[in-house]
């Protein structure tokens, strides 16, 4: 056993001495192995990032939610059914979802609009949305102070408002948040402001994100009180709503629910097309899909990179059993066999890739981190995108080396001391 390990050290050390006896044709070929591996890596992190990115908008959506809006029809005509109603979803829409589907927990339902809000500072524009009591439960809104809306609230009609924490720092400055301030032509209570949410436009978002931080909440059904004022209300119909959110519970069949949910709209809209329905389990499921392909699409392309190092090496090494065929008849005379020249040259191609590997990981991820903080892009370096890229060198040498080392290994001795006597 020690002497086959000492054996083996005996030729690393020859592979490393050949190598560095023939510097350039080692850096050439390790040059090849390092850009391929660069590829390999800046793919995978790109790869990695955009996952990331795609993926965590869509659980920032929530899972167990089904979201539905209002949607204006491309034709009004498109369905005699719909002649003379009110376009978009209703408050009876979220009654009904409620009592046919048994995996809801719960159904929030909103409309909103534009008003001016007024305090002791200047008028502000805000958005403003008249929501159910639980909407802040289903969305995870932080509360910083008091409390959000209760359904009592919306029982009683109650003119109370809850203020996003932006807004809420440019009307009420430093006062207390419980007072009066008026939106629009109404006065309402202050009854709490929101925690700071994290947001980020994004245009090419399937469902748009809100800034909760500008806006204010009153009690869904006090929109009514603004519509005869020069408001903005955003949906095809200001009686409806703008938006209803579902959240299923957790041993809840979001596909079963879903299909459930829109046989109940088609049936209470007659088949009108005025709503849309987006669920973010699905489009996850999908966007996972859709990621699977994309990284084999990658490692088609940095594999053909690295296939380009590795037919590098395999040149460069046969040239170096060309040049040594007398190394190799002296070699063979003295006792070698045909397995020590064919690791000897192996561990050469080996020890060529993966120190191209290395260099390569180095300067792959700085580029990655250059262009990362330079473009603003996400890209990630995580554990698969270094050993990856790794690990295919090691392979690139193996698969690439083998030829060569055959070949030198498959010499007679006394023909190749013959060809340099």
């Amino acid at each position: 056993m020690l002497g086959a390990l000492d054996a083996y050290l005996k030729i690393l050390r020859d592979a490393f001495r050949s190598i560095y006896l023939h510097k350039l044709r080692s850096i050439l070929s390790i040059l090849g192995i390092v850009c391929g591996v660069m590829a390999v890596l800046a793919m995978i992190s790109i790869g990695e990032g955009a996952k990331r990115e795609v993926l965590e908008g869509i659980r920032k959506l929530g899972t167990h939610l089904i979201y539905i809006r209002s949607a204006t029809p491309a034709s009004n005509n498109e369905n005699p059914a719909i002649s003379g109603k009110a376009l978009g979803l209703t408050h009876y829409d979220r009654d009904r979802i409620k009592a046919g589907c048994p995996d809801i927990t719960a159904v929030a339902g909103f409309q909103e609009f534009s008003a001016d809000v007024f305090s002791a500072y200047n008028p502000v524009a805000a958005t403003v949305m008249a929501s159910s009591a639980d909407l802040a439960d289903i969305l995870g809104l932080p509360i910083h102070q008091g409390r959000f809306l209760k359904q009592t609230d919306l029982d009683a009609g109650a003119k109370v408002c809850v203020m996003g924490k932006e807004i809420a720092d440019q009307v009420l400055g430093r006062e207390d948040f419980d007072k009066r301030l008026r939106i629009g032509g109404h006065l309402f209570t202050v009854v709490g402001i929101l925690g700071e949410t994290t947001w980020r436009p994004d245009n090419s978002a399937v469902i748009a994100t809100r800034n909760y931080n500008q806006m204010v909440f009153i009690p869904l059904g006090l929109e009514r009180l603004f519509r005869t004022a020069q408001t903005t209300f955003n949906g095809p119909d200001a009686s409806g709503l703008t938006e209803l959110i579902v959240k299923i519970g957790d041993h809840g069949d979001i596909s079963a629910s879903a299909a459930i949910i829109e046989r109940i709209l088609e049936a209470s809209h007659n088949g009108a097309s005025d709503y849309e329905m987006i669920v973010p389990r699905q489009l996850l499921i999908e966007a996972q899909k859709a990621q699977r392909t994309f990284n084999w699409m990658l490692a088609a392309v940095a594999g053909i990179s690295l296939l380009v190092g590795g037919i590098g090496v395999m040149n460069i090494m046969l040239a170096s059993v060309s040049e040594r065929t007398r190394e190799i008849g002296i070699r063979r005379a003295v006792g070698a066999t045909r397995p020590d020249i064919v690791v000897q040259f192996l561990f050469e191609s080996v020890i060529m890739t993966f120190m191209g590997g290395i260099i390569g990981v180095i300067l792959g991820g700085s580029v990655v981190y250059l262009v990362s903080f330079a473009a603003s892009w996400q890209l990630a370096i995580n554990a698969r995108a270094l050993a990856v890229p790794l690990g295919l060198a090691i392979g690139v040498g193996l698969f690439f080396g083998i030829f060569p080392a055959v070949k030198a290994a498959r010499m007679e001795p006394i023909n190749a001391l013959r060809q340099y006597t």
